[in-house]
């Protein structure tokens, strides 16, 4: 049995599409949660700039992040907000302890 994955995704909002991208990230949480192979999905804002977001996410293993990749909620989002993005930048994360 594999160890799940854990991905922290920094979303960074350009300025002026903070609220736009929340609540965009907020209709990919709720979708991305009903995936068979997710096993966590939290959005959270840095504390000290609005514009920046984290997801943190876990994964049963690779094979379900990469169907999540795939889904029509994860490219819509991608597609329809990517250019009020200035970047997404992802941390991939085994557990060790």
């Amino acid at each position: 049995m594999s160890t799940p994955l854990t991905l922290l995704a920094q979303i960074t909002a350009r300025p002026g599409h903070a609220a736009a991208v929340a609540d965009a990230l907020r209709e990919l949480v709720a979708a991305s949660r009903q995936e068979s192979g997710c096993l966590q999905y939290d959005l959270h804002v840095q504390r000290d700039d609005a514009d920046r977001f984290v997801m943190i996410e876990q994964w049963q293993d690779d094979a379900a992040l990469q169907a999540h990749c795939n889904t029509p909620h994860y490219l819509h989002f991608g597609q329809t907000f990517g250019d009020r993005l200035v970047g997404v930048e992802l941390q991939f994360l085994q557990r060790t302890a």
